[in-house]
């Protein structure tokens, strides 16, 4: 049995690496990694890449969740061009924009349905109509496909959005009309009525994930374990078992892929004690738990996958590996991040 472990921001930013993990107690974890072989590819698109290419989805201009999820969600994708158009917060910080995400604030239904309410009536002429099917996941729809190339929300969380806006030949035409959703937002009584009760408003749209339903096919039967909704949607759209994240490893008696995503908000954010106590957890929950599997033969292969914007980065580490003594390296040499 073999068990695949997907860990978003496993590894810390350059400065950070040896504050972190220097003095981590992470036996388990040091010891997976040391013995394991190690892989790299170059990728643009992060976590959501490696996902859709474990579905066996081919990139659009973009990689396509927006039709994905919007079926998991229980809408229609039909023939057209969908974009995610989640719900944000633009924290002016200087001379630039931070993204927060809807995970940092709530949202109602019928605060969502207000904000679509106004965004189709302002945009009605213009071939747009924004759903929101769930209060922190909205969809635009498109007459025609647009020359456009996105990052995911994922990726911008809790960073400048500059670097990150879309790109492409109708780019600057998206630049306009990501200000000119500010401008309407900004003055939405919605808005003003949680700026009264000291919650964070929505003044804008993050675009991404845009593309046609496309045909998946998973490569592996293996069960999917994630408490994340868009990865959930792309095992249901394939067909693929899968089910709610477990508290630990004990628990698992079938070939997996598990996703665990506790060092995301963390990370994005710069809550480096966060980061460590998720680790910590996830020693205790995961990783000692899946050594001694290992150890005793019940599994006989785990790999480590993590990536960043620019790498996708793979541990594998077969029961016989263990044996391997001699690779003792550190944790900060271990989880340093690619060149």
């Amino acid at each position: 049995m073999n068990i695949s472990l997907l860990i978003p921001y496993l590894i810390p930013t350059p400065e950070m690496n040896a504050a972190l993990l220097s003095d981590l107690p992470l036996p388990a974890l040091k010891t997976l990694l040391a013995r394991a072989s190690r892989t790299q590819n170059n990728t643009t698109g992060g976590l959501e890449e490696g996902l859709c290419q474990h579905f066996g989805v081919v990139r659009q201009t973009d990689w396509p969740m927006a039709p994905v999820t919007l079926l998991a969600d229980g809408g229609d994708p039909a023939g057209y061009y969908w974009l995610r158009a989640d719900p944000v917060h633009l924290r002016a910080t200087r001379d630039q924009l931070m993204l927060v995400d809807s995970g940092a604030f709530s949202l109602s239904q019928t605060e969502a349905e207000q904000f679509a309410a106004a965004f189709n009536q302002h945009f009605q002429d213009d071939g747009y109509v924004l759903y929101p099917l769930r209060p922190n996941r909205w969809y635009l729809r498109l007459n025609t496909p647009p020359a456009l190339a996105t990052h995911s929300v994922n990726a911008v969380t809790g960073q400048h959005i500059d670097p990150y806006l879309p790109s492409g030949a109708e780019a600057l035409a998206w630049h306009r009309l990501y200000n000119e959703i500010q401008m309407l937002f900004f003055s939405l009584a919605v808005n003003d009525a949680r700026e009264a009760r000291g919650e964070l408003t929505v003044n804008g749209l993050w675009c991404w994930g845009g593309g046609v339903m496309p045909s998946l096919q998973a490569t592996t039967s293996a069960k999917l374990l994630a408490d994340d909704n868009d990865a959930r949607a792309l095992a249901f759209a394939a067909g693929v078992a899968n089910d709610s994240l477990p508290r630990t490893a004990d628990s698992i008696d079938q070939p997996a892929v598990v996703l665990l995503d506790a060092l995301s908000g963390a990370a994005q954010y710069g809550d480096y004690l966060g980061w460590r106590e998720a680790i910590l957890q996830m020693e205790k929950d995961w990783f000692g738990p899946l050594l001694a599997q290992l150890k005793s033969g019940k599994l006989s292969a785990i790999s480590i996958n993590t990536y960043t914007q620019q790498h996708a980065i793979s541990w594998q580490t077969r029961r016989s590996d263990l044996l391997k003594l001699w690779r003792r390296d550190t944790l900060p040499q271990l989880l340093t991040m690619p060149a």
